[in-house]
């Protein structure tokens, strides 16, 4: 595998998804001697600017004790700092890579990408998104588990209950992080999809994948620790097949987005689930 290491090195700008391997990736990059992430995995600065339906709001804090709180607001209040982070953490001697890898920036704009890379166009230096998908109705089983694992939840009735109730609601929050359709369009609008990093979960965890990816961030390929399980939430649970279905109609479009957009990803092998249950379009 060729690496340029001429220039400034690359920033990644993660995007997603939402329980699509951000976390496992984030670990095994910032663990390279050429790779510093900064502070931070999940910024969450263009998120809080421009999406107030993530949830993460840009309303000052009281408290300053975090230093990780008073530093990201930091960029909140002038979000040239946040450029100017990214830029001083690839001056650093030996330093290829740095990077921002937020989920919920999977429902950032066209607009709002486009004014990232002009960003750090200012400093030379090219960004690199990276977008990983999940089956869609995989993604929101193990969201919605997570989510109650948190509150120390574990009854399979309760986890089926918890799932027909985002079905009913379909909350804006987890359409804003699972529209596939939207992500897929607003980068390719501002940066050409041809230079973006978009593959499955489902084959994250393989050399072939991550020689790809290294390919694209202008890294040399190291060996990732494939053993570590970095928020992992699996159950026994059966569901419904109603609950299934109900899944499906939700997440149609997801899917319907993905095979237009990305027809070189062999969706029937790897979402099956998303395959049987989602009805065509």
């Amino acid at each position: 595998m060729t690496v340029t290491t001429e220039g400034p090195g690359v920033f990644l700008l993660g995007v997603g998804a939402q329980k699509a391997g951000t976390t496992w990736l984030h670990a095994q990059l910032n663990r390279r001697r050429d790779a510093d992430f900064g502070f931070l995995k999940e910024y969450h600065v263009h998120d809080a600017l421009t999406l107030p339906a993530a949830g993460f709001s840009n309303r000052r804090r009281r408290s300053l004790l975090k230093p990780r709180t008073w530093r990201r607001q930091r960029f909140l209040d002038r979000p040239e700092r946040y450029y100017a982070y990214f830029a001083n953490r690839l001056k650093r001697r030996s330093i290829l890579l740095t990077g921002d890898i937020t989920p919920s920036y999977s429902g950032l704009s066209a607009a709002t990408l486009d004014s990232i890379r002009r960003g750090f166009d200012s400093y030379a230096i090219p960004v690199r998104p990276v977008f990983l998908m999940r089956d869609p109705i995989e993604r929101i089983i193990s969201s919605a588990r997570m989510q109650r694992r948190k509150q120390g939840l574990f009854d399979s009735a309760g986890e089926v209950a918890a799932l027909r109730e985002l079905c009913r609601k379909r909350p804006e929050r987890i359409d804003l992080r699972g529209d596939y359709g939207h992500t897929l369009k607003a980068l390719d609008a501002a940066f050409g999809l041809s230079h973006c990093f978009v593959d499955l979960y489902e084959q994250l965890f393989t050399p072939t994948c991550w020689i790809r990816l290294c390919r694209s961030l202008n890294i040399p390929y190291e060996e990732p620790q494939w053993e570590q399980k970095l928020n992992v939430s699996r159950t026994d649970t059966a569901l419904p097949e109603d609950v299934l279905a109900e899944l499906g109609q939700w997440q149609a479009p997801a899917l319907a987005a993905v095979r237009q957009t990305c027809p070189q990803l062999d969706l029937d092998r790897f979402w099956p689930m998303a395959v049987r249950w989602c009805p065509p379009p």
